[in-house]
């Protein structure tokens, strides 16, 4: 007697997660816990929905590119300001 396989419609044996979709999640992972200053254990990023984990990197986003101007804007009034004087020996 022959055992058939059974094979899904789409061609897996098996749901899970494809390889792609492992390294797109580890990276949010990883932002998330390292960007979120400590307030994101690995465990609780793994287990949030995955529209909360999206929130939340989208908040990230937003403040390190406010974060960037401000430093862009400050820096740019520190070089429009002119040299400073300089005192040369008489």
């Amino acid at each position: 007697m022959k055992l058939r396989r059974w094979k899904s419609l789409w061609g897996f044996r098996f749901f899970g997660l494809t390889p792609e979709y492992k390294i797109s999640l580890h990276e949010e992972i990883f932002s998330l816990c390292y960007h979120g200053q400590g307030g994101f254990s690995w465990e609780e990023v793994y287990s949030l929905p995955i529209y909360l984990r999206r929130f939340y990197i989208q908040k990230i986003v937003k403040l390190v590119e406010e974060r960037n101007k401000a430093q862009q804007s400050a820096n740019s009034n520190k070089s429009s300001q002119g040299k400073p004087p300089s005192f040369g020996r008489k």
